[in-house]
């Protein structure tokens, strides 16, 4: 591969890193299911962005994990290296610096430096970075790379769809093996074991919470084994190639449903189905979450569950979490940054961005005994004990359990879409 005989041809003239380290390095190059020419064009085109200056790309972040955006643009994974390269280069050409070679790193930043370059940086909080960047003006790499990582190449999307199928299989797996008696941890280890069937490189979260353990939206697993007719929520995602799937399903060990938990699974599945549908090109996230979430609102109104679909402390209430979110090489992605960097009224669907739905409905058996932290700023403990009198009766005939569904939606350039999970959810 040229981006490792490009690496070795450097290191044999520095004389400073034996062959033999590098070929311990070389397996984690790329990944099985992706090409040297996909990190090249993404280098290309970061280059293109920025234009001029040099970025320097430490692998590991001041946590001591992976940098993804390292990951991103060269396809190592492993820790303590350096990459640099020159925008006017195009992205290739560049140099990549391991552990041992610090005396050539600090000379070549030296060098930057003399010849008064502009620094692109990426994990600036990184122990690297403080070291030698400290106060230095400076581009932040990862502020561009939000926007390249949000919209998946061909390659990627490859890599995720094959993870989301083998989640898929892992769950259907779990489901025609579970038997009465069998605990969280037991049906997590079904998923596990129908993760290795289908060849899987790792799990980035699991939840697996049955009752009203389901009813945090960010459970783990315990010993507790599931009664016949509790609900369980299910949320997990298989790794293929550092890239992951986002799938919950919500179920119940006989496989059927009493009337309330029908009831609020139907309401949830509602909103799925209005969510997914409006998850096309030039459609905007805020509008699509919102009917979405407007759809539970309505269904709760006619349950006498709200008393007033237009009170945010009401809303709020109900609507404890996003309702998506991007997935890629991590669970979020690059989400959070998203939602930092780009007004509400402007995070559009793109053709390349894979984003998950995922509306949930939670009754908690002391939902109503004081108001939750979250409501705080919208109502008084007063307003809030209010409303939970008025709806105390019918609340108590769901209390215990949650439904959260979600699905993996893949935004295509002709104005539909494709759901990468669909083949989980009835």
């Amino acid at each position: 591969m040229l981006f490792l005989q490009q690496l070795i041809i450097y290191n044999m003239m520095k004389k400073t890193i034996c062959f033999a380290l590098l070929m311990c390095i070389a397996p984690t190059l790329f990944g099985q299911n992706f090409s040297e020419a996909a990190f090249a064009k993404r280098r290309e085109l970061f280059a293109t962005e920025v234009r001029t200056g040099v970025a320097i790309i430490p692998s590991t972040m001041h946590n001591g994990n992976l940098n993804k955006n390292f990951y991103y643009l060269t396809g190592i994974d492993t820790s303590g290296y350096v990459y640099a390269f020159d925008m006017q280069d195009r992205g290739e050409n560049g140099t990549m610096f391991a552990p041992n070679q610090i005396k050539e790193l600090e000379a070549f930043i030296e060098e930057t430096k003399t010849a008064q370059k502009r620094l692109i940086l990426s994990a600036f909080s990184s122990d690297f970075n403080q070291k030698y960047f400290y106060q230095a003006p400076f581009v932040n790499a990862d502020s561009i790379l939000v926007y390249k990582r949000a919209v998946k190449d061909e390659e990627e999307i490859a890599v995720i769809r094959e993870a989301c199928r083998i989640t898929a299989e892992g769950i259907k797996y779990m489901y025609n093996n579970m038997k009465p008696g069998m605990t969280e941890q037991d049906l997590f280890n079904l998923m596990v074991t129908g993760f290795e069937r289908e060849g899987y490189d790792g799990i980035a979260f699991q939840q697996v919470a049955s009752g009203n353990l389901g009813t945090s939206p960010h459970a783990g697993i315990t010993d507790k084994a599931p009664g016949p007719d509790e609900m369980i929520v299910l949320d997990i995602g298989a790794l293929k190639d550092k890239y992951t799937a986002d799938i919950t399903v919500s179920f119940t060990m006989s496989g059927k449903f009493t009337r309330e938990q029908q009831t609020i699974y139907d309401l949830v599945y509602k909103s799925l189905e209005t969510g997914v549908k409006g998850m096309v090109k030039g459609n905007f996230h805020a509008q699509v979450e919102r009917s979405a979430q407007d759809v539970l609102i309505d269904g709760l109104f006619k349950l006498g569950l709200i008393t007033d679909k237009e009170n945010p402390m009401q809303r709020a209430f109900w609507i404890q979490h996003g309702f998506g979110h991007h997935i890629g090489l991590d669970t979020h992605d690059v989400w959070n940054d998203y939602l930092r960097m780009i007004p509400g009224d402007r995070r559009v669907y793109i053709p390349g961005m894979i984003l998950t739905f995922e509306p949930g409905l939670y009754f908690p058996l002391d939902g109503l005994d004081a108001r939750p932290q979250r409501l705080v700023r919208l109502a008084s403990e007063e307003e809030f004990m209010a409303f939970a009198n008025q709806i105390q009766t019918v609340y108590q005939q769901y209390a215990g359990f949650a439904v959260r569904l979600e699905e993996d939606i893949l935004i295509k350039d002709d104005g539909t879409n494709e759901n990468l999970t669909k083949m989980m959810l009835k």
